[in-house]
């Protein structure tokens, strides 16, 4: 309900015409009424009363504001969803942000079941996290690019490059395990900041076009959970629209890529949903044609 109070207001404001108008088609309705008909005072009002009620419930019915908004990226058959609600529904392919050690254990909340990658693992792989690992370590395997830590004894030692990212397809889903952060021993992320989000993403996107598959695909904001880094969810949501546009200049990365927000987080973080819906139009409409990547 939050989510509609906050949002109907604006959509009301731009359809302010629309409501005098239906004002003013009430008082012709009642006019025109009286000249067919002399009801009783009373039963006038309630009439008149009546037709105003019905009229705003349909104007708030008309203009309750979507979960979820759709555009095409111009002269390209590619689209950007906006979409309120769970990440796992989503009918794609999920892009699920990782630590650069693909650490999965979640003893002592080392892997939160809150996070992304938590509920992935607890509706997915709930009593097979072994079977995780082993596809992780199959994925990896070709990848020399990373660090030995000497300090880890009860979780992974290999320390990838942020960016580093796994196909994982289990259970008819397809996952993929992106390192958007460095962790320490204790599972706690190593000075986040908005860079390695931006690596992140041109990386997944580079992943994507050469090793993978063109599908549908759904990300969740980046590095906003545990990660702990300072940038608005706003500020993240614009990172993932203008990098997804930008990277598939040359080459088509996806058919759509569903970008997911949380219900509770809108009025938690106070984001202005009808802010980000522009700027992904004005992106989508005018594109970076000559964006070099």
């Amino acid at each position: 309900m939050e989510y509609f109070f906050k949002n109907i207001w604006p959509i009301l404001k731009k359809d302010i015409v629309e409501v005098f108008a239906f004002i003013g088609i009430i008082c012709s309705a009642d006019e025109l009424l009286k000249l067919f008909y002399q009801p009783e005072e009373k039963y006038e009002k309630i009439i008149v009363f009546s037709i105003l009620l019905l009229g705003i419930i349909i104007i708030i019915i008309k203009n309750i504001p979507p979960k979820k908004y759709s555009f095409l990226i111009k002269n390209k058959d590619i689209k950007i969803k906006l979409v309120i609600g769970d990440l796992l529904k989503q009918n794609a392919s999920i892009i699920v942000p990782t630590n650069s050690t693909f650490d999965t254990k979640m003893e002592n909340d080392f892997i939160s079941l809150k996070s992304v990658q938590g509920q992935v693992q607890n509706k997915y792989f709930k009593n097979n996290i072994n079977v995780l690992d082993v596809l992780i370590q199959k994925g990896l395997k070709n990848n020399k690019n990373y660090i030995k830590l000497k300090d880890r004894k009860d979780s992974k030692k290999n320390q990838y490059e942020i960016g580093t990212t796994v196909e994982i397809n289990y259970k008819d889903r397809r996952f993929y395990f992106l390192a958007d952060s460095n962790i320490n021993a204790n599972g706690q992320t190593v000075d986040p900041n908005l860079t390695n989000i931006t690596d992140a993403l041109s990386r997944v996107w580079q992943f994507i076009s050469e090793c993978a598959h063109v599908e549908t695909l759904a990300i969740p904001l980046l590095g906003t959970g545990r990660m702990g880094i300072t940038n608005s969810r706003e500020e993240i949501l614009k990172q993932i629209i203008f990098s997804f546009v930008a990277n598939n200049n040359t080459k088509k990365i996806a058919e759509e890529l569903i970008i997911c927000i949380r219900k509770e987080d809108i009025k938690k973080y106070k984001i202005n949903i009808s802010t980000i819906v522009e700027y992904i139009d004005y992106v989508c409409k005018y594109q970076y044609d000559n964006y070099n990547i």
